[in-house]
């Protein structure tokens, strides 16, 4: 039994779901993460990182993409002890999907298209890799495209409400598993922040700090470091 009083709890390390539509950013922030740096890369945007000596890139195969994700997570322990990277970042988890589903629709008997057998199989198998990681001692940072949904509240009030770009079926299950959901966002001034807090139209959460929002390059803080940076306007 892992028995841990809550006042000696010393966790350093976090999981992070950042999300936005393509191109705004997400793949940019990556260079200000703090530390070194590990991108499994999917969706071959990695490029904007050129030149950046903290942070390593392993393509992952977005072919044959099932055998060579699960062949990545087997190998990560071990390149982990070697290398020690801070962060682990999924590049991005929307491509993953796509990816995965259309490895196993074109190995199955329904002229490439996935059955629901596959769709099954890629949420079960996802939500497993996500848990998988987080034993990593490295904080994980899953990236997503984003899309919208209409949300009803409790008073009836209706909303477009954006959200990542995951399975309906496991994006609970995906953002319960992690401790921020960053929603990646430009105000008029040209100036990248995350929304970190929920709203009517914006799902997000924060359960490490107290920030309602930050600046593009403070999402994931040094240990120990408390950012009194005001969140970034609409």
């Amino acid at each position: 039994m892992d028995f841990i009083n809550a006042a000696n709890m010393k966790e350093e390390k976090a999981t992070y779901l950042v999300y936005a539509p393509p191109g705004m950013g997400k793949t940019t922030a990556i260079k200000h993460y703090p530390g070194k740096t590990l991108v499994l890369d999917i969706d071959r945007t990695t490029r904007v990182l050129r030149g950046c000596e903290n942070i390593d890139i392993l393509k992952v195969d977005n072919v044959n993409t099932w055998k060579a994700w699960q062949d990545t997570l087997v190998a990560l322990p071990t390149m982990l002890e070697k290398i020690k990277w801070n962060n682990i970042v999924v590049d991005n988890i929307s491509e993953l999907e796509r990816c995965i589903l259309s490895d196993l629709g074109s190995k199955g008997k329904n002229n490439g298209v996935p059955c629901q057998g596959d769709y099954q199989f890629m949420q079960f198998k996802l939500v497993n890799s996500l848990r998988f990681l987080k034993q990593m001692d490295a904080n994980i940072i899953l990236n997503a495209w984003e899309t919208t949904e209409q949300y009803t509240d409790a008073n009836g009030q209706q909303f477009n409400r954006t959200m990542p770009m995951i399975s309906p079926k496991i994006l609970s299950n995906i953002c319960g598993l992690c401790d921020i959901v960053a929603r990646l966002n430009m105000n008029e001034k040209g100036e990248r922040g995350f929304y970190l807090t929920s709203t009517g139209s914006v799902w997000a959460k924060n359960q490490l700090d107290d920030r309602k929002g930050c600046p593009a390059d403070s999402l994931i803080l040094p240990v120990g470091e408390i950012d009194e940076t005001p969140t970034i306007p609409e």
